[in-house]
């Protein structure tokens, strides 16, 4: 999923980069009423995508001068995709981004989202899958066990379950889950657990 504007080399590169495959959806937001200059790198997206047996992109444009309904739109069509969602929102207009980056945080759906330049030239900011959801909706449970893995960095599950009053069961479901989230991660031999730095900022959000 893409923010277009006039360029599509970053798109490409990012489909290259995942080796996508034919079957996979890719869907490209704009404003609208579409740009030539928009209009003409979609059309080279196409032949990209025709050239080498991937899907034919959907453009999706944005109303952008009735902002619930641009919302609506990239919600309703968010809503529509399949997990996990890889989403890069370097191109195009700044209102396109912010649209499809609220219908994203409010989907609770699990996406990883990139937001590189379209000229390649800068430092991409990545966010992993699952860090998203995170920072917009964590369960107490989760947070009492980050806080606890924060004060007592390569503290186990057996430790976490003691502090918490947790079963251990459940503290260990709970950590399977975190660490997927890439939040925390495992240390040393003990089967100790600590922050990843995303499991910090994330923390962070809610103290």
């Amino acid at each position: 999923m893409f923010s277009l504007g006039f360029h599509e080399d970053f798109v490409i590169r990012r489909l290259s980069s995942l080796a996508a495959r034919k079957g996979e959806e890719i869907v490209l937001f704009t404003g609208s009423p579409v740009v030539p200059g928009t209009r003409r790198a979609y059309t080279s997206l196409l032949d990209y995508c025709t050239r080498v047996g991937l899907e034919a992109p959907r453009l999706v444009e944005l109303p952008l001068s009735d902002a619930p309904q641009a919302v609506s739109t990239a919600v309703r069509v968010v809503s529509g995709l399949r997990e996990p969602i890889v989403a890069d929102l370097g191109g195009g207009m700044r209102a396109v981004v912010v649209a499809v980056l609220l219908a994203l945080m409010t989907s609770g759906k699990a996406f990883e989202l990139y937001v590189s330049s379209e000229g390649g030239e800068a430092e991409e900011l990545r966010i992993p899958a699952g860090v998203a959801r995170a920072l917009s909706s964590l369960s107490a449970e989760k947070r009492e066990i980050l806080s606890v893995i924060a004060r007592s960095e390569g503290c186990t599950a057996e430790f976490i379950a003691g502090r918490t009053g947790k079963a251990l069961k459940t503290v260990r479901n709970h950590l399977s889950e975190l660490k997927r989230m890439s939040l925390v991660a495992s240390t040393g031999r003990r089967g100790g657990y600590k922050l990843t730095s995303w499991g910090r900022a994330v923390l962070g959000r809610y103290e």
